[in-house]
């Protein structure tokens, strides 16, 4: 349990001391091809300023940046902020549920790994942060850990992790805008835990 520091205090404990390790581990062949095609997608429909909320150590902003596009990234973390700027990508230390960014200041929006982490509504307010920041017509990449059946739980370094069913995150994102696209991989033997993979057409804000 996360104790008097709060959820958002553990993760940003955790990962201030674990990201500079991660900085240099691949990301995998499944987010590999995401995230590159992400990019070329992005490159294609000159959508040209993308926000990637959960930066980390920047091993994905680095792809998109890569691909000639005006990369802006926020972490929880202020070290994952520093790596990822001392790396020369843009990024600052900021939570999801408070984007510091104007209405409509994006055309594209990517997050991996992330809002699993947000406990309560935490999940909706940073999908409506992230609606909010990304003008209407804009995209937005969504992916998590989700299960067959909905669950939470806390993992031995007091780390966060709610799971969704397929259905239930369609719906959650569903508020954003309309869901083009669904994928899952990595079925794993625990409770039904998959990876979730989701874009959206984000819709006007109400």
């Amino acid at each position: 349990m996360p104790g008097a520091e709060g959820v958002e205090g553990v993760h940003r404990r955790f990962y201030d001391t674990e990201l500079a390790d991660r900085a240099s581990r691949p990301l995998g062949d499944d987010r590999e091809r995401q995230v590159r095609e992400f990019a070329r997608r992005c490159v294609a429909e000159d959508r040209r300023k993308v926000l990637e909320v959960g930066c980390g150590a920047g091993r994905d902003g680095r792809v998109i940046a890569d691909a000639g596009l005006a990369y802006a990234g926020v972490d929880l973390s202020p070290v994952g902020a520093r790596i990822c700027r001392d790396a020369g990508l843009g990024a600052c230390a900021a939570s999801a549920l408070a984007l510091p960014f104007a209405d409509d200041t994006f055309d594209a929006g990517w997050s991996m790994s992330t809002l699993m982490h947000l406990d309560g509504d935490g999940m909706q307010r940073a999908l409506a942060e992230l609606r909010r920041v990304i003008g209407p017509g804009g995209v937005l990449e969504v992916g998590v850990w989700g299960k067959d059946v909905d669950d939470e739980w806390y993992d031995a370094h007091g780390r966060y992790f709610r799971h969704r069913t397929d259905r239930g995150l369609r719906q959650l994102l569903g508020a954003v805008g309309e869901v083009t696209a669904f994928a899952t991989w990595d079925h794993l033997d625990d409770g039904g835990a998959h990876y979730q993979w989701a874009r959206v057409a984000v819709g006007a804000t109400p």
